[in-house]
């Protein structure tokens, strides 16, 4: 019976000792982790606050959140009602769909795997709204776009740091090259601009 008693308490102590010790890891990485990852920033309820100062690469390319910032603001404070928006698509966990997330209006295609989450039986027409947006960034023709934009509603276009990332500059010249007929620039600022869609 002592027996039993010591190793219950032997076998007691060695699990609270190993807890302990996987405990020091989290405890003690935390300090040193975080300020590699992030920016150390006032306090603040402004989601986007992080956006004016922060510098994310991917491709290689710095997709100039700062720009994206400022462009952002300017929809939130230029654009009434809810215009369809076409951004450019990136990897799950990348910065993609930022300009439908942080001003809530509705794009050709957002987060595509929320959006096979929530429409199961829908991910084929998922996949198809982001070959549309892929070929509408890297087609080199103004028709192909047009139909495009037409298909989907889309009133406003952004170019910007990602899109520049992701897609081939044949494809987004022929934006400029719209100017005039299917388009005009209503905003351009750092490296976004954004194009509204005319329609006769």
């Amino acid at each position: 019976d002592t027996a039993d008693g010591f190793w219950r308490y032997a076998w007691a102590t060695v699990a609270v000792v190993l807890v302990l010790a996987c405990a020091v890891y989290p405890i003690l990485a935390t300090r040193t982790k975080v300020p590699l990852r992030f920016e150390a920033l006032p306090p603040t309820l402004d989601g986007m606050a992080y956006m004016s100062q922060a510098v994310y690469r991917d491709r290689d390319k710095d997709l100039d959140l700062p720009s994206d910032w400022r462009a952002i603001r300017w929809l939130l404070a230029n654009v009434d009602g809810t215009p369809v928006i076409m951004e450019g698509t990136a990897p799950l966990y990348h910065w993609g769909s930022r300009f439908s997330i942080y001003t809530g209006l509705p794009a050709v295609i957002g987060w595509d795997w929320h959006q096979k989450q929530q429409r199961w039986g829908y991910q084929e027409r998922v996949d198809q709204r982001m070959r549309d947006v892929a070929s509408f960034y890297q087609t080199p023709d103004p028709d192909v776009a047009r139909s495009i934009l037409d298909k989907y509603g889309v009133s406003l276009v952004v170019v910007g740091g990602l899109e520049r990332a992701y897609y081939p500059a044949a494809g987004l010249a022929k934006l400029d090259r719209m100017v005039g007929d299917s388009l005009e620039v209503v905003y351009r600022d750092g490296s976004v601009t954004i194009y509204q869609v005319t329609r006769p």
